[in-house]
């Protein structure tokens, strides 16, 4: 009768645990990050068929993201990524897995050098501390020097967290000895010129609303 009892009350736990789930996922509500049109500028746009949201856990977590980007001869793009969960994650463990997810996502057609990695924080136009780290790369289909960032951090008033991934071809096997930085700049650039010296106040990252 004991034993019994003990499982009749571990399954009133467990239903109560998945109604309270239920209950709380509809209280997980994201407002998306986005770059406003005044510095998408200079042949750069938001590709729209790219926009994605998803959830899990019950809807107890939920992101949305959308990529930004250039064609050309140096092409370049830049996904912004907002996730909710209930409480935020840890911005150290943000930054880990950014990392991984570059390391995973390129390994196949980009050879990153490690040698070359960069890692700093500053401050943005909302007033963020941001952490980011910066790759150099080849792409070894095309034999053209690239530049990669991520970069992250927590917004506290909208309790998201925000991951943006941005790379440029720096080069093009038409041209290989000339090096076109124009596109990355705009990526990363910001009024104090804290990466790669590359001062401008419309820089995308720079400029992500978050709240």
């Amino acid at each position: 009768m004991i034993a019994g009892e003990n499982k009749k009350h571990i399954w009133m736990i467990i239903a109560l645990m998945l109604v309270l789930l239920v209950a709380f996922s509809g209280c997980v509500n994201i407002s998306c990050s986005y770059i406003p049109d005044l510095v998408i500028t200079d042949g750069w746009h938001e590709n729209l068929a790219l926009r994605n949201t998803g959830s899990q856990f019950l809807g107890l977590e939920k992101w949305c993201g959308s990529v930004y980007e250039i064609n050309g001869k140096y092409p370049a793009s830049l996904t912004v990524t907002t996730i909710k969960t209930l409480i935020l994650t840890d911005e150290e463990d943000l930054q880990k897995k950014t990392i991984e997810t570059i390391e995973e996502t390129f390994q196949d057609s980009i050879q990153l050098n490690e040698s070359t990695k960069l890692t700093g924080e500053r401050t943005i136009l909302k007033k963020h501390k941001t952490m980011y780290m910066i790759y150099d790369g080849i792409d070894t289909n095309r034999n053209e020097k690239i530049k990669i960032i991520g970069e992250v951090w927590n917004c506290g008033t909208s309790g998201t967290s925000i991951i943006c991934i941005g790379m440029a071809y720096i080069t093009n096997n038409g041209n290989p000895t000339i090096e076109n930085t124009e596109n990355w700049q705009k990526i990363v650039m910001d009024p104090g010129g804290t990466i790669g010296s590359f001062t401008g106040e419309e820089g995308l990252i720079y400029n992500v609303h978050c709240h």
